[in-house]
């Protein structure tokens, strides 16, 4: 740790550092970042150490460290001060000396210090701020000034001001640039100045946001003056980011006596609002408040007659406003106070009552007062509004096999009687594609009340049918006036989940290539998986899973309690060439932990040259694999847990078992600037017991964003890093790797209907730019592109050959 001294004194001629009588100073010198050193003069260390000031001999706008004894020094205080156009400024870090082109402030201090000064009272009257600070000796005698200072760029603005009796006034009518500005007071006590930043002095309001005052409004801005984390802050901004800045003082409901629903020329509310506070305030906006997460957007209005407002809802005024349920909120600035309140609308009763239900492009709106008589409004899809609006209730019942050749349905619907219950139908879970699959002879029954039994059919037809991955269950009903909407099924029974989750092979269909099972969503709803079926997934291995886990019971009790068993893996199981395999081999080979096994697949490329080089590599899927399964303690991966089984499958006795045990993630690529929710810490996730890091910072990274603990992440590198050899002199030619991602619900799609997606045509088309293709000609580069091991199958698509004779590389991550 760097040793801590602390500044005494900054003069024109001497800056003083104190020090012990006994230590003796050889050397004192100015550095660079370039390692320039400039030798400073010592003047005097008999109590202290007196430099002379180095300014003559620097150069302007470079930082220089202070060295003594061929040591640098750091401050034991944060500090800054001012000698004409000298800056010295300490942390626990450094002392960095600095020459500025001009002098530091605008006034003829030797030595300027910042730091903070309270103000006990703060009143607001047109364009004026009064202030009384809490230093009584500070007057119009030794005050120098006021400023506003940039948060953003550090640029000053000077501000008019007077002294009367014990306040200043400081004068806000000229707008201020944009942004945020902090209210400084330049003041000079004794020899020195110092320059502090108004802080609120009053402990009752410490750390509480409030507001000041509405300046008014020039140039497109918007300007006024509040707290905010006990600052005084002066805003300058667009009307938009003016009311996400200042914060609300009082909160009360804001009473209209109707809302009016206008369909031409343009669809919107009127709002007729009867409190006067609002009608006669400086400023006033309607603001739509998220339920979900408070998330607050501004809709601008249109000012109508007697006061009321006019909110269009179109889908550019609506742009902002997410799908979501959002209350309808007004609010007004009146010149010292800023109010906001929920629209409230004056009525008898407290009925329900829907003002308005629409279709904006490919959304929906409802507009509703709720049950205490407030206005608000879902955006959604069609089906969600729907659903609001006839109070639809969905529940799965039961899902039978038929044979080998579909499912026969049954859903339970509630709804107030109105709609007209059509089919049942499976909708592919997609962004890109529409697939629908209806049922057969759908049957509704009429069981008591507003309850509903749905049946149906579902047989599939393979070769057209046929489409991965996730297909969700939807029931289509029909209004009285002829509007039809599809109704996702969502809840179901206790019983019909817990016989889906017994085992996903026995509630499933397949021919000899694709397979179709339900199974229980994270959200503990029903839905259907369909995809490849994998040349492991048949009755054999089933009998060979039971049959293993009835041998590890009984070698339990005497052989496998007194083992420690660790399993090492990497993607599918079907690689050995990334961190976990490259973890197994360091421990395996200096012989660390004789239990440890590394699983991989018999038809993988490495499969031989790995299986030769261990006699611990045990073949993916066979009966000494799932015997290991059960009686291991330790997942190591550089993927999540169940790719030591099967990615898509999370019921059955193996899933059970592999979700309870311990597991190290030991990453497949470092975790800095891409957002992924996959490895988030969440409940009923899987999750790891420790994650590895590469650095300090991708440390906190991961616990800031994955929510994993500190002492559940290691910083240790990459294991595969230790078998990296430098290739920079080989003299080949440099490459650039593109290694794009993959999408969820494009996975295992035809490669027909995958090369009409945006995904294909956005690498297409930038694969096979005349612009790259010039800029990889020009410097000598090659283009390495490696799609997502999800998306080997569609390899070929992506191979280009180039004009310029040269190929751009298509490979996938399990050929690196």
């Amino acid at each position: 740790m760097k040793e801590r001294i602390q500044l005494i004194s900054a003069q024109e001629d001497n800056i003083i550092f104190e020090k012990s009588k006994q230590l003796a100073i050889d050397n004192v010198f100015l550095l660079d970042k370039e390692k320039h050193r400039i030798d400073v003069e010592i003047t005097s260390q008999e109590d202290n150490l007196a430099l002379k000031n180095p300014e003559a001999k620097m150069e302007k706008g470079v930082n220089y460290s202070l060295w003594i004894n061929d040591y640098q020094k750091a401050s034991e205080k944060n500090f800054l001060i001012g000698i004409n156009n000298l800056s010295i400024e300490g942390n626990a870090d450094s002392i960095v000396f600095r020459k500025h082109k001009d002098s530091i402030y605008s006034t003829n201090s030797k030595y300027i210090m910042e730091g903070d000064i309270p103000v006990t009272l703060v009143e607001f009257t047109e364009h004026n701020s009064s202030l009384k600070l809490f230093n009584k000796e500070l007057t119009q005698n030794n005050v120098k000034g006021f400023f506003a200072v940039n948060e953003e760029t550090g640029e000053e603005q000077r501000l008019l001001y007077s002294f009367s009796e014990d306040k200043f006034s400081i004068n806000l009518s000229e707008i201020l640039p944009q942004g945020h500005w902090q209210l400084k007071v330049l003041y000079k006590l004794g020899e020195t100045y110092l320059m502090d930043t108004v802080v609120e002095g009053d402990p009752m309001c410490y750390n509480k946001s409030s507001f000041i005052g509405y300046v008014g409004y020039s140039r497109g801005r918007h300007q006024g003056v509040y707290f905010r984390q006990n600052m005084l802050i002066i805003c300058s901004l667009l009307i938009e980011e003016f009311f996400k800045s200042i914060p609300v003082d009082e909160r009360e409901d804001i009473v209209m006596k109707q809302v009016l629903v206008h369909n031409k020329p343009t669809k919107g509310l009127e709002l007729c609002i009867v409190n006067e506070q609002f009608i006669n305030s400086q400023l006033k906006e309607i603001i739509f408040v998220s339920r979900k997460n408070k998330r607050r957007v501004r809709i601008t209005t249109v000012k109508l007659m007697n006061g009321n407002i006019f909110v269009p809802l179109t889908a550019e005024s609506l742009q902002e406003v997410g799908n979501n349920r959002w209350d309808l909120e007004a609010w007004f600035v009146d010149g010292k106070k800023s109010k906001s309140g929920r629209l409230q609308v004056v009525r008898e009763t407290n009925n329900r009552l829907t003002y308005l239900n629409t279709s904006i492009e490919d959304y929906s709106i409802m507009v509703y007062s709720t049950m205490n008589n407030y206005v608000a409004i879902l955006k959604s899809s069609g089906s969600a509004v729907f659903k609001e609006k006839y109070k639809v209730k969905t529940k799965m019942l039961d899902i039978t096999k038929k044979n080998n050749k579909g499912f026969l349905i049954t859903a339970q619907v509630k709804q107030d009687g109105n709609l007209t219950i059509k089919n049942i139908l499976l909708k592919l879970r997609s962004h890109d594609t529409v697939k629908l699959i209806e049922a057969k002879d759908t049957e509704v029954e009429h069981i008591q009340n507003r309850t509903f039994s749905v049946q149906g059919s579902l047989l599939l037809d393979w070769d057209n049918d046929f489409f991965p991955l996730y297909w969700d269950i939807f029931i289509t009903v029909m209004d009285k006036d002829g509007n039809e909407e599809r109704i996702k099924v969502t809840n179901a029974t206790y019983k019909l989940k817990k016989q889906i989750n017994k085992d996903y092979f026995e509630n499933a269909i397949y021919v000899k290539d694709k397979i179709l099972y339900p199974y229980v969503t994270l959200k503990d709803d029903i839905a259907f998986m369909m995809r490849n079926r994998e040349y492991y997934e048949n009755k054999k291995t089933k009998i060979k899973e039971k049959l293993a886990y009835i041998v590890y019971l009984i070698l339990k009790p005497f052989y496998f309690r007194r083992k420690d068993i660790w399993l090492g893996f990497e993607k599918f199981s079907s690689t050995a060439q990334d961190n976990g395999y490259a973890f197994f081999q360091y421990v395996d080979t200096n012989n660390l932990h004789g239990d440890f096994y590394f699983i991989l697949d018999r038809n993988s490329s490495d499969f031989n040259d790995i299986k030769k080089e261990s006699n611990n590599v045990v073949t993916f899927m066979s009966f000494k694999y799932f015997l290991l399964i059960y009686a291991s303690k330790l997942l190591i991966s550089s993927e999540n847990k169940r790719h030591v089984y099967n990615l898509h499958v999370r019921t059955g006795l193996v899933p059970k078992r592999i979700m309870k045990k311990q597991s190290v993630f030991l990453q497949h690529g470092v975790t800095a600037l891409k957002q992924s929710k996959v490895f988030k810490k969440a409940k009923g996730r899987g999750n790891f017991n420790l994650v590895i890091a590469t650095s300090d910072l991708e440390k906190e990274i991961i616990h800031q964003n994955w929510k994993y603990e500190l002492n559940e992440i290691a910083v240790t590198g990459f294991s595969r890093w230790d078998k990296l050899f430098n290739k920079v002199n080989n003299g080949n030619r440099k490459k650039i790797f593109v290694m794009p991602t993959w999408r969820t619900w494009m996975e295992d799609m035809p490669k027909e209907d995958f090369k009409r997606t945006d995904y294909y045509d956005n690498y297409i088309s930038f694969l096979s730019s005349k612009e790259l293709e010039a800029i990889l000609e020009k410097y000598n580069l090659q283009l390495i592109f490696f799609l997502h091991p999800k998306f080997k199958q569609y390899i070929s698509e992506f191979y280009l050959k180039s004009d310029a004779g040269f190929y751009n590389e298509v490979s996938h991550l399990a050929n690196i």
